[in-house]
């Protein structure tokens, strides 16, 4: 931005960063602040396709021991449901989810192999009781199975502190040495005081394939561990507990965490106000871009990009509300907003995605825009990607349309709602715009939705004349375009609002700052 644009609020934004710069150097005892760091495993790496080859093994080892047997062979043998469920089908279900987040999502979201290894605890529980019941393996009172309980609880929660780090400044070293040390005493463990006495006694081959399977267990989480790339940067990297459509926030004070349970839904948390921009420089700029080629350009791409611009630097604006947590989009701002393929009492009319980034300015605003817009206009009615969801869902009979949208906010709740939904989804996004400047009549007053996670719905209107007393005497005519937004006040405090949009206005009255991407664009904190 330029330096005609420092404001109180950037005052704000600058006192903010030096606290929260000054609260990590306190905390880490005056040293520099830690960076944003995670583990990464690639395809391409060998560590990777070694732990997939471990738990592959460890599976095949536990399947050979479990299954069902032939009277008089060795081996554990299962003869009901429920135990072939605990013994086989949950420990198989923990291995494919592994390796398959290990393989596709380990790059960038290693974080999300701990959720199998968690659950692994559930079945190797189950093992240690049985043990104790049957009195084998050293197992011969209850304070031995607890405490196996409690080692396993506790390798796993290691494991996971180890690859959950990005999103919070941690050591991420000290916690994959901490994790390593401590697999490798569960490996050494369990080698010397189960494994060997049992080879000891010459037992047939297949009594030792329940601890060779916990042994391949462990190398699997060493190789990741050893494997594992360290990635920093300066932002929060992605981490347990976001979406995929946003980072969640955990730095917030107390109060914004209680807020989102008392106003549980959009709608009882919205405020709305109106406010004018002077427009004498923007029709200005308006005729000039016209001149130099672009034909249609308008009032919505300046609205665009001055939004565009706003979130560059006032981060929190972009943040939303499901599931009575806070995130942020980051760089990604999506915008919605209605269009109509002609203006008559019978044109049909659909919704419109643009996805903007914070380097747009006003001229890569009108490409983005425009092209979307001419591709839902492009056929005989609007048939936009949306349209033709919305058109599946209107099969559904109506007895069961209701369930159908309550079972949809029931996903979105939980962030399950799959990615093809929230892509088409108008209601999924960073605002939502419409114009009432091509109506010819003022802006109205808009709610939010209930469904999906739109905070800030945007309107504007025509343009206005109004005659002003000027401090000499005179009378001086102005243009005005009003604009009317309703917002989630749970996303971010009123004071921060006010700064944005005071940025927001600035821009829509002199886009000529807008030409150039910004100096710097702001993060959202962790």
């Amino acid at each position: 931005m330029e330096n005609s644009s420092e404001t109180i609020g950037e005052g704000m934004n600058k006192r903010a960063g030096e606290a929260a710069a000054k609260s990590e150097t306190a905390r880490d005892g005056g040293a520099k602040a830690l960076p944003y760091s995670m583990l990464s495993l690639s395809k391409r790496n060998f560590f990777t396709w070694a732990a997939v080859l471990f738990a592959a093994l460890s599976f095949a080892a536990r399947i050979t021991y479990y299954s069902p047997i032939r009277e008089g062979a060795e081996g554990a043998g299962i003869g009901t449901f429920w135990l072939a469920a605990l013994f086989i089908a949950l420990p198989g279900l923990c291995y494919l989810s592994f390796t398959l987040r290990l393989v596709f999502e380990g790059e960038r979201r290693l974080y999300k192999t701990s959720r199998a290894v968690l659950l692994c605890v559930v079945f190797l529980a189950a093992r240690a009781l049985c043990l104790l019941k049957e009195n084998q393996n050293g197992v011969s009172s209850g304070l031995i199975a607890a405490a196996l309980i409690v080692f396993y609880a506790v390798c796993a929660f290691l494991y996971r502190l180890a690859v959950n780090t990005g999103g919070r400044r941690r050591n991420t070293d000290f916690r994959r040495i901490l994790a390593l040390i401590v697999l490798c005493a569960a490996f050494i463990a369990e080698f010397a005081l189960v494994m060997l006495p049992l080879l000891k006694k010459a037992l047939p081959v297949a009594r030792y394939l329940a601890e060779a399977s916990i042994l391949l267990n462990i190398l699997a989480l060493v190789s990741v561990l050893l494997g594992g790339k360290k990635i920093e940067s300066e932002h929060p990297l992605p981490m347990a507990g976001d979406r995929r459509d946003g980072r969640r926030i955990r730095s917030l004070d107390p109060m914004n965490s209680v807020a989102v349970y008392i106003m549980n839904e959009r709608n009882t948390a919205n405020n709305l106000f109106a406010d004018s921009a002077e427009i004498s420089k923007t029709e200005l700029y308006i005729r000039q871009k016209r001149e130099q080629g672009l034909e249609s350009f308008g009032y919505t791409h300046i609205m665009l990009a001055a939004y565009a611009r706003a979130l560059s630097q006032r981060p929190g604006m972009n943040r939303f509300i499901s599931g009575q947590r806070i995130y942020s989009r980051e760089d990604r701002f999506e915008v919605s907003m209605a269009v109509k393929k002609d203006m008559s009492l019978e044109g049909s009319e659909t919704i419109i995605s643009i996805l903007l980034s914070p380097e747009d300015t006003p001229e890569t605003v009108y490409e983005k825009f425009n092209r979307e817009v001419e591709a839902a206009k492009g056929t005989a009615e609007l048939n936009s990607s949306f349209d033709k969801l919305a058109g599946l869902v209107n099969y559904i009979p109506g007895v069961l349309m209701k369930f159908t949208v309550w079972f949809f906010k029931l996903l979105d709740y939980f962030g399950l709602l799959p990615n093809i939904i929230t892509r088409l989804s108008p209601f999924h996004g960073s605002i939502f715009v419409t114009s009432m400047g091509s109506l010819g009549i003022r802006p109205v007053y808009h709610h939010l939705y209930n469904f999906g996670n739109i905070p800030i719905f945007l309107a504007f209107g025509m343009k206005r004349t109004e005659n002003e007393l000027q401090p000499d005497g005179s009378v001086v005519k102005k243009k005005y375009i009003d604009f009317t937004v309703d917002v989630d006040e749970r996303i971010c405090d009123g004071y921060y609002f006010a700064s944005a949009f005071k940025l927001f206005k600035r821009c829509v009255s002199d886009p000529a700052r807008l030409d150039e991407p910004p100096e710097s664009i702001v993060w959202d904190i962790e």
